[in-house]
């Protein structure tokens, strides 16, 4: 087989694996610039090539055959070959190059901006790229590492370290001076507005029964960047990592009413790029830097 037809081959299995992961044939076409007609083509002429179907047809999409399934597990092989030389550092000295970093809305974002800048200082031939999303990344294949709020099971990754982010209630200074420091818990829930985040009762029994109890819920959101805006500007007290409340000069942290929650984290990192320089190198500054619970 020559260029011309291995070209042809990794144009369609690549097609079919962002359409699989997707899930949808339009989205696939916008998100890659391409023409909806000649993204059906290339998945069409692969099928039948494999003489097989691999995609079939529902009211909201495409979903994996059985026989998908198994197209699937054997093209992600180029996907994570591709990676791999997009990621190829000629000398195994050089600390340079992008890291690509995932991390869920808000929280995570604001545990990264919390040790970049010493690394960035070090190694200011590095470029790091942070996507942010609310759902939980099935791989990592595409990114170097990756902060996760649920134990990983992801075969192509592994766990750098676990955390233990503390979570406690801030109010702006505007906030307290119009409605007063709350004396009890009971006064916070009768005579006090909360903001919140939509996902927070999903996380601890402890919230929801607290909210449950709340007679003026102000404002929800399902960004924990607008939560923190909403309780900057003095729209209600709201619950917020210790770290990232703690670093806002117009937040007051209310210890009183203790009201303290948790939630464990993962850094994990992908298998293939760990032995990277640059990932190696923001690995070990993370374990520096930071003391696992």
């Amino acid at each position: 087989m020559g260029i011309k037809d291995k070209s042809i081959w990794a144009r369609d299995i690549l097609s079919f694996l962002e359409t699989a992961k997707s899930g949808t044939i339009s989205g696939t076409a916008q998100a890659n610039a391409m023409k909806q007609s000649n993204l059906s083509k290339s998945l069409k002429n692969f099928e039948e090539r494999l003489k097989c179907q691999v995609l079939e047809r529902t009211h909201s999409g495409v979903r994996l055959t059985q026989n998908g399934r198994e197209v699937f597990k054997l093209a992600c092989d180029l996907d994570k070959a591709i990676y791999k030389v997009k990621n190829f550092v000629v000398s195994d000295k050089l600390v340079a190059g992008k890291i690509r970093l995932w991390t869920s809305e808000g929280l995570g974002t604001g545990y990264l901006s919390s040790f970049l800048p010493e690394f960035l200082q070090k190694y200011p031939d590095v470029q790091v790229e942070i996507i942010c999303s609310l759902d939980s990344p099935d791989s990592i294949h595409e990114t170097d590492m990756a902060i996760v709020y649920d134990e990983p099971d992801l075969d192509d990754s592994e766990i750098v370290s676990k955390y233990e982010l503390k979570f406690g209630l801030f109010a702006s200074m505007e906030y307290l001076s119009q409605f007063g420091y709350p004396k009890s818990l009971k006064d916070l829930q009768e005579n006090h507005r909360i903001c919140d985040r939509v996902n927070y009762v999903d996380v601890w029994p402890k919230w929801r029964k607290f909210i449950d109890g709340t007679k003026h819920i102000a404002a929800t959101t399902n960004s924990s960047a607008m939560l923190l805006r909403m309780t900057r500007d003095g729209v209600g007290i709201g619950l917020h990592p210790l770290g990232i409340g703690q670093q806002e000069s117009g937040l007051i942290h209310l210890s009183q009413p203790n009201l303290e929650l948790s939630h464990p984290f993962w850094i994990i990192s992908h298998k293939e790029s760990q032995n990277l320089p640059k990932i190696k190198a923001l690995i070990e500054h993370i374990l520096e830097v930071t003391s696992p619970q």
